[in-house]
């Protein structure tokens, strides 16, 4: 694995002209220290990637601190998996990387009290912290934001399959999961469905904790939904950054594991909490093998029961 910040210095636009350059011959000075010799110019900062650990990264981070006026407010750090690690993994998160056809039409579109007569959200929220309880009826969407892919997220977190996928999961025999039908939202119900739900049926067990860690714990008093993040809030001395820490469960999962499973935790705020999607290695080889795009996987790592407990 491999982890690589995305790195930059930002220049204060509220500076005097005379000290923005300054401040900008100085950014590029560090720059050539750093070695650093492809970077993104824009109109008030420096953007760039580095290894995490590397020398350059050692000396930005001692920039930072001598300046920390041209720190940026965000810093994300992101996990780079080999193949090796990627295909020998049991089980992975995975999920789309777009959000193409965005989401529910009315969902999208429309407060509650603005709803055509004889039309609901697709959800039952909760009144007080909005989360969704339960599906109660089909999604309608613009069908024509899917073009030609076979993957897209919602919104919402709802997974959406072409047809072609769904048909070709189903003839591949996996498990964990139905399909439900979307709709298009100008003429629901009629025809043949072009895109389908991925609902994923199979729940795991709660994971190992620790190792895994969360913060930003929720829970509503009302209906009873409880959220969290996995933890994500780091700190380089003074320097805040962000990096999504690891998935752990017991390795006793794998004897009930399909090849979908949703976590039994749900992530995000409590508004739009949802599970995460894990599938089995088997899954993760045939997406490859059918070349299926538009969708990222990362490893989820085992540990003995009992040596750690879970909560």
């Amino acid at each position: 694995m491999k982890r690589t910040v995305y790195a930059s210095f930002i220049l204060d636009s509220k500076k005097p002209f005379a000290e923005i350059e300054k401040d900008r011959e100085w950014v590029l000075k560090t720059l050539k220290q750093m070695r650093v010799r492809k970077f993104h110019i824009a109109p008030f900062g420096f953007d760039f990637r580095l290894e995490v650990n590397s020398q350059a990264f050692a000396l930005w981070l001692q920039a930072l601190q001598e300046r920390p006026d041209l720190a940026p407010s965000h810093i994300r750090v992101e996990r780079i998996y080999t193949d090796q690690e990627l295909s020998s993994a049991p089980l992975l998160e995975w999920g789309p990387t777009n959000q193409a056809i965005e989401d529910d039409y009315y969902t999208l579109h429309f407060y509650k009290e603005e709803l055509p007569e004889g039309i609901s959200f697709y959800t039952r929220d909760c009144e007080v912290c909005r989360a969704p309880l339960e599906q109660v009826r089909d999604l309608w969407v613009d069908t024509r934001r899917m073009g030609q892919r076979d993957l897209s997220l919602t919104y919402s977190f709802e997974v959406i399959l072409s047809a072609r996928l769904a048909r070709m999961l189903q003839e591949a025999g996996f498990t964990g999961f139905t399909l439900r039908p979307v709709w298009d939202y100008r003429k629901p119900y009629q025809g043949e469905p072009k895109l389908y739900q991925l609902v994923v049926t199979s729940v795991l067990p709660p994971m190992a904790s620790p190792p895994t860690e969360f913060e930003q714990a929720q829970r509503c008093e009302v209906c009873g939904t409880e959220s969290k993040f996995l933890k994500h809030t780091h700190f380089w001395g003074r320097i805040q950054y962000y990096e999504e820490m690891d998935i752990y469960y017991d390795r006793e999962v794998l004897d009930q594991a399909a090849g979908f499973n949703a976590t039994s935790e749900r992530f995000g705020v409590l508004s739009a909490s949802h599970p995460l999607v894990i599938i089995s290695q088997r899954v993760y080889q045939w997406l490859k093998a059918n070349g299926i795009k538009g969708w990222s996987a990362r490893p989820v790592y085992l540990v003995e029961s009992g040596t750690l407990k879970s909560e």
